[in-house]
């Protein structure tokens, strides 16, 4: 930024600074009113500058490129920005191919684009303002890597680009150093960036140099962070306590407590939102650095664990000769990141009369997939070894990441799974972020191993000085590795050299570390309650015949690679999927065991479990007549979140006599979750104070056996592409209908006739599969009843398959009674006695093993892959319908593949989709509609059907719909106009339409997973809505009022559906996404509940999902109202696919615009 002539001009690049951080964005402007009145900056980063200058030699490569393709090329010059605008211009109306240095402006913002290229109109279509042509923006970044900042920068430019041509580009695109195009729809990012700008000209507009921005508010400070840290000091901010969150800040300060010192002195005990325990933590914390101010070495106190607590430094081994000191450098910024660097140290054998030996350092480097695969094995196969040597031996890190990266990348290569899983059960990994965070109260702001360190080392001398920075550094060297101007190997460059260094600090600081935790262990007489023998697995994995077939196949894929790579892929996933089961597994029992070692109130953060249980006064009782175990109600925090999705519960901490964590059952009949009240079934009398940790884990059987089977059968050539259903879907092949060749399979837009089109597509597949995507409202359960029905006139024997039992007997059922209706002959079962409409329509009530009974000419039976997968409905069906199969593990496909013939896929892989644990290598851990379609969001129309009609939603709610999630591809039904609500005559409010979709703004501050604030508008808009005239669309002239069953009202957290359920009361229909799915109303209110996106419950990813979003506001047939924090919209972000997300939040404000 600049000023000229009293005004203020802008580039890009000032909003992504913006982005990244308000703070030093206000710090930027402020340096130019007031230069006298600046602080210093940080030193600049002479490497950064090196890079600016080698982004020229870049953007010069490109434009040779473009000449060399025989493209009319010009190169912007002139001595004025004016005159380099004017030249700008004339090139773009005269239509030269590609425009270089172009000068772009839109007041307040003017910059240069790197690259304007031409984008020639097709012949009919709609001329520019330039003519028959209009402009894309291009952009070079000397990174590998798309960043968010690039793309923002592109928009601007964009949007310049549209003041000219009368058009806003549909792409732009990024030149990586790479060599990569990365071409961007433009609308896919547009509205994120139309927010931000506008806050950004509002903040420049209102700028008030009295008025600086809290510092805590940015998530970094850019260049002026040394100033940042000087600040927070100065005002005592409470930001410094260590581990307090915004949330808890924002508690503390309704309280009247806004420093660190009252914090420290004050004397309440009780502060609403807050846990008795929590808050007296963050006193303890805040006393302690604010009597640390100022020293070199930090007060610390040493938390004794009373007897047989397995907590801080009583989960400290004793020393081994072996131990590892262990760290990892990864790169964030690549998809599912890279772990480029595995540090260790380690103390080699001692000499004679040496306690131990001297410390060495090993290390494995990796820069792409492949090495990290090999570095990951040979460091696991490394100290795998080192443990087989001293089963006391125990390798040490510092927080969660080490662990993490290990599990990812065990799942996502299928390699040293069980030296992992021994490792794991064996507790040879010890986190010490864990022991010290229990152990030891420490007077810092951070627990991170930088500010522990403290306690035992001096100040660091290394070049790259923390985790951030390495981040950053390793990027510069992938960017001049690229150029040639950097070597592979840290021998060769001075940045993976510095890298190294820094890393072999982090190692060694571990180490040190250690000593003097154990130093403190002894002196305060703390002894170990951890793991001292070894135990085994209970089915070890031993080369089994399932191991012996799928390391043939992986064996059959190197030979297959070169002669038929879509036939290699094919083997591969196949060969993986034999372990799908295994793979999903471990993340329970890992998360088990894991919960089952933090504290009580630690567990409050966990959204699965329910933390601090006190029993009530309620006498213990017998749930039912013949229970032969007791029930006991505890009161809870209703402010925990608590989906109580699992029956059986472990107690934390609570053992039975055979050494065994005790369990309960849960009975949600007898709860008042909202109420924070719940049951729990036990043997035994639980304690009066308990805390519940899930038990997730569903038996497999028989699902992983049928899987074994045809993959068996694949090997050996019985399944071959041409005549499988399941292997021409696994091999993407487009359906084999008899008598249909090429092209559309059902191309009518008349719905009547398309019908017909699939009936005639389905009746006639030849061992093949047929998928129908079916939008929300589109007629996909309308379409599968007519389907099957006239399958049954023809004998057929159907199957339908479903994750839920709700969604089989819905199709069922409804197919049930349309055959009854129409006088058709069939006969229907299924597994689960869910709806009392069954018996009304003789639908038989069987088990999985009876099933195979019941099966005859014209019969359909319902179930789940247990009973699909089993030994005796192999070949028993000639059509298998999957429902909702967005949600269908392709795993399961395969299981259920014996039974059927032919296979109908019918789901939306753009609605909710499959609740998956574990990371598995290739694509054998898809969803069956995300293996076939990946990021697709519509299927094309040779592949299958996409049900192009919404029968529920008003145009202009589908208008939002079909534009954001399914490619403008989704029409509304002209009868959905009908459907409208008037808005009285003398109403003022954010509800003056009688359909659409709208955004009603409530800012407010430190809310995670629910908001008064939003509770109250809620209450508010609803009581508006009720009564005014519904118009039904039945007929011209029937109308209604409207009432509380015309409104559905969806949360994403559990908490604040039970806030808005209190408030608006029993007659009010409110829960998750999950609940409503399937369901429609003429209203939808969405809450969401966030101040900040980032703090949020499962983070932005679960906020902003599209699938989510998208089920929401599709509920609605006339309006949806979105009521939301707007500044959520603003929520930095780390990558490109997260800023894809929050562009969705801000299209909806801007589809409220335009209602």
């Amino acid at each position: 930024m600049y000023k000229q002539h009293g005004q203020f001009h802008f580039s890009p690049s000032d909003l992504t600074r913006y982005m990244e951080s308000p703070f030093a964005s206000w710090m930027d402007r402020f340096s130019i009113e007031y230069p006298d009145q600046v602080p210093e900056k940080d030193p600049a980063d002479a490497l950064m500058s090196s890079l600016a200058q080698k982004g020229y030699a870049h953007e010069d490569a490109l434009e040779t490129t473009f000449a060399e393709q025989g493209l009319a090329v010009v190169k912007i010059e002139g001595k004025s920005a004016d005159e380099k605008q004017a030249s700008t211009l004339e090139a773009m109306h005269q239509g030269v191919d590609v425009i270089v240095q172009a000068r772009l402006e839109l007041v307040p913002f003017g910059g240069y684009a790197d690259f304007l290229v031409k984008v020639q109109h097709a012949e009919g279509a709609e001329p520019s303002l330039l003519g028959n042509w209009h402009y894309e923006v291009w952009d070079t970044k000397l990174a590998n890597k798309l960043k968010p900042t690039f793309v923002i920068q592109l928009c601007c430019y964009a949007q310049m680009l549209e003041s000219i041509q009368g058009r806003l580009p549909e792409f732009i695109t990024v030149a990586l150093g790479s060599g990569d195009h990365e071409r961007l729809r433009t609308k896919d990012y547009f509205y994120y960036y139309q927010t931000l700008k506008s806050s950004f000209v509002t903040d420049q507009k209102n700028f008030d140099s009295s008025k600086r921005p809290d510092p805590a508010d940015s998530k970094n400070w850019g260049d002026w962070s040394n100033f940042a840290e000087a600040l927070l000091v100065e005002r005592d901010h409470l930001f410094q306590v260590a581990t307090i969150t915004k949330s808890q800040i924002k508690k503390l300060a309704q309280a009247g407590i806004n420093t660190m010192q009252e914090l420290a002195d004050s004397t309440v005990e009780h502060v609403a939102g807050f846990n008795p325990a929590v808050l007296e933590n963050l006193k303890a914390q805040a006393a302690i650095q604010k009597r640390s101010a100022g020293d070199d070495i930090p007060k610390f106190e040493i938390i004794t664990p009373a007897p047989d607590e397995k907590i801080g430094l009583a989960l400290l081994p004793p020393q081994s000769p072996l131990d590892v000191f262990f760290d990892i450098e990864g790169y964030p910024l690549d998809e599912g990141g890279l772990e480029y660097l595995w540090g260790n140290t380690y103390f080699d054998v001692p000499l004679p009369g040496q306690d131990r030996g001297n410390r060495q350092f090993i290390d494995f480097w990796a820069h792409n997939p492949e090495q990290e695969k090999q570095c990951f094995q040979d460091f696991i196969h490394w100290v795998y070894q080192r443990w087989q040597q001293d089963s006391t031996m125990h390798i040490y890190h510092y927080a969660n990441y080490e662990i993490a990266a290990c599990r990812k990348l065990m799942g996502r290569y299928g390699v040293c799974e069980y030296e992992v899983d021994q490792l794991l059960r064996n507790e040879v990994f010890v986190d010490l972020y864990k022991i010290v965070k229990g152990g030891v109260l420490l007077g810092e702001p951070r627990y991170s191993i930088k500010n522990v360190e403290h306690l035992y080392r001096g100040k660091r001398e290394t070049e790259v000085g923390n985790g951030g920075d390495s981040v950053v550094v390793y990027e510069q060297w992938r960017e001049l590795n690229q150029r040639g101007e950097q070597g592979d190997t840290w021998e060769t460059s001075k940045i993976l050299n510095d890298i190294r260094d820094y890393n072999i600090d982090d190692c060694d600081s571990t180490q040190e570390l250690v000593d003097w935790l154990r130093q403190q262990q002894a002196e305060h007489s703390i002894g170990y309650l951890g793991k001292t023998e070894v135990t085994e697995p209970d089915v070890k994995e031993e080369v089994t015949e399932r191991t012996q077939l799928r390391d043939r196949l992986l064996e059959r894929v190197l030979s297959e690679l070169e002669s038929d790579p879509r036939k290699a892929a094919l083997t591969e996933n196949l060969a993986w999927v034999l372990e799908f089961h295994r793979r999903e597994a471990k993340p329970i029992f890992w998360r088990l065991f894991e919960r089952l070692g933090l504290s009580h109130i630690e567990l409050m953060d966990d959204l699965d479990c329910l933390a601090c249980c006190e029993r009530t006064e309620r006498e213990p009782f017998k749930p039912t007549p013949r229970a032969r175990n007791m029930a006991y109600e505890y009161r809870f925090d209703p402010s925990q979140e608590f989906k109580g999705a699992q029956k059986q519960f472990y107690l934390l901490g609570v053992e039975t006599d055979d050494g065994n964590t005790a369990k309960v059952t849960f009975v949600r009949e007898e709860s008042d979750l909202e109420n924070g009240l719940v049951v729990l079934q036990s043997k035994e009398e639980p304690p009066a104070v308990i805390s519940l940790v899930p038990d997730e884990y569903v038996n497999p059987n028989p699902i992983p056996q049928a899987i074994d089977q045809s993959v068996s059968e694949y090997e050996s050539g019985q399944l071959i592409p041409g005549q499988s259903a399941i292997i021409d879907f696994l091999s993407r092949s487009k359906p084999r209908i008899n008598g249909h060749n090429e092209g559309p399979i059902a191309p009518s837009h008349d719905p009547g006739e398309r019908l017909q089109q699939i009936i005639h597509a389905i009746s006639n597949l030849e061992s093949s599969y047929l998928t129908i995507q079916g939008p929300p409202g589109a007629g996909k359960s309308y379409t599968g009843k007519h389907v099957i029905a006239e399958l049954m006139k023809s004998g057929a024997r159907v199957g339908i398959a479903s994750n839920s039992h709700k969604a089989i007997n819905n199709l069922l059922l409804s197919t049930a009674k349309y055959c009854k209706e129409e006088g058709i002959a069939a006969t229907f079962c299924c597994t689960k006695d869910n709806e009392p409409e069954l018996g009304d329509y003789e639908v038989a009530i069987l088990k999985n093993n009876e099933l195979v009974n019941h099966i005859q000419p014209s019969s359909v039976v319902g179930t789940t892959a247990w009973g699909f997968a089993r030994e005796d409905m192999a070949d028993q069906l000639d059509y298998l319908f999957v429902d909702e199969a967005g949600q269908v593990a392709v795993a399961n496909l395969i299981a259920m593949s014996r039974s059927a013939t032919n296979l109908i896929l019918m789901g939306d892989q753009m609605q909710l989709g499959q609740p998956s644990q574990g990371t598995h290598p290739a694509d054998s851990g898809l969803s069956v509609l995300d293996y076939l379609l990946h990021e697709t969001p519509t299927i094309p129309d040779d592949m299958g059907v996409f049900l192009g009609t919404t029968y529920r939603m008003h145009s202009k709610v589908n208008r939002f719909i079909s534009e954001h999630i399914y490619e403008d591809k989704l029409e509304s039904h002209p009868d959905n106009d009908q459907r409208i609500i008037e808005v009285p005559a003398d109403y003022e409010g954010p509800l003056n339409l009688d359909a659409g979709v709208v955004f009603v703004p409530v800012e407010h501050e430190g809310n995670t997973q629910a908001s008064d604030e939003e509770v109250a508008e809620i209450k508010s808009l609803a009581n508006a809505l009720i009564g005014r005239t519904f118009h039904t669309g039945k007929s011209d002239l029937e109308t209604r009022a409207i009432d509380w069953n015309d409104i559905l009202f969806v949360a994403p957290y559990n908490h604040q559906v039970s806030k808005l359920r209190a408030a608006l009361g029993e007659q009010a229909k409110v829960g998750s996404v999950d609940k409503f799915q399937g369901q429609e109303a003429p209203i939808v209110f969405l809450s969401m509940c966030a101040s900040d996106a980032s703090e949020s419950p499962r983070g932005l990813d679960f906020l902003f999902d599209k699938h989510r979003i998208n089920v929401a506001i599709s509920r609605a047939q006339t309006l949806a109202v979105v009521v939301g924090n707007p500044n959520i919209g603003k929520t930095p972000v780390n990558r490109v696919d997260q800023l894809k997300l929050v562009n969705l939040f801000n299209a909806i404000r801007c589809a409220g615009d335009n209602s």
